[in-house]
């Protein structure tokens, strides 16, 4: 993808950010281990300890991905665990940028890439991965070098939407929820395959407890879990 076509899918995605009224983290360093990247309409997530590399998600545009990841100074190849959360292009479309990667995902989640579950209207299919992955369950532990990763099944957007804990401090949860002036909700049901799973997904996360930082995919990030997920913990 040339430059010209660079600036049309900046500006493409970003009326259709405007128009969903998302909170994207710009390309950045958050903390001392956490960057996000945006590409077009999602965060992908990088995290960092010492030597150790580990990606939440893949973002979508390979050569925005590049460009992305090169203004912070990241080379891809130094990333050698990545955790999808979901399959849905915006978050897996970016993963051949990725070549030393070991990819991990949901077992429930593999359905949406055999094509035994459609994605939408029985007829739409998320894409295949093409290369060797790993299923996770629930409260499976993942040792990345010295990260230590803990996924956390929370389906409802897809049936295999998972969220990752990572060194018990910082919470990734891809699509599981969005973020309203600090506050957790579920996302449109236009694009969540079952609402109520959902629900009961972040009723899931709302017992987690010292959390640090909770980051979104479309909806930045909170550094107050209990706050953003107050009027969830009621339900539990």
């Amino acid at each position: 993808m040339g430059l010209a076509a660079n600036s049309v899918y900046d500006l493409c995605t970003e009326a259709f950010v405007r128009r969903k009224h998302m909170q994207l983290i710009p390309t950045g360093q958050i903390t001392e281990n956490v960057f996000a990247i945006r590409t077009g309409s999602v965060n992908l997530f990088i995290y960092k300890k010492g030597s150790d590399w580990i990606a939440i998600d893949a973002g979508f545009g390979v050569s925005i991905l590049k460009r992305e990841l090169s203004v912070l100074g990241i080379d891809p190849d130094k990333i050698t665990y990545l955790f999808l959360t979901h399959s849905d292009f915006d978050h897996a479309s970016g993963l051949s940028v990725f070549q030393n990667a070991q990819i991990y995902l949901s077992s429930d989640e593999e359905p949406m890439i055999i094509k035994k579950i459609a994605r939408k209207y029985g007829v739409i299919y998320n894409s295949k991965i093409n290369r060797a992955y790993k299923l996770l369950k629930d409260d499976d532990e993942v040792a990345a070098g010295k990260i230590k990763i803990r996924a956390i099944e929370t389906p409802g957007h897809t049936p295999g939407s998972m969220s990752y804990l990572i060194d018990d401090k910082i919470l990734f949860v891809g699509d599981a929820f969005k973020l309203i002036d600090g506050k957790a909700y579920p996302n449109s049901s236009f694009y969540c395959m079952d609402t109520k799973e959902q629900e009961e997904s972040i009723r899931k996360l709302a017992n987690l407890r010292d959390v640090h930082l909770v980051f979104t995919a479309h909806g930045g990030y909170s550094n107050n879990l209990d706050y953003t997920m107050a009027d969830w913990i009621c339900m539990v």
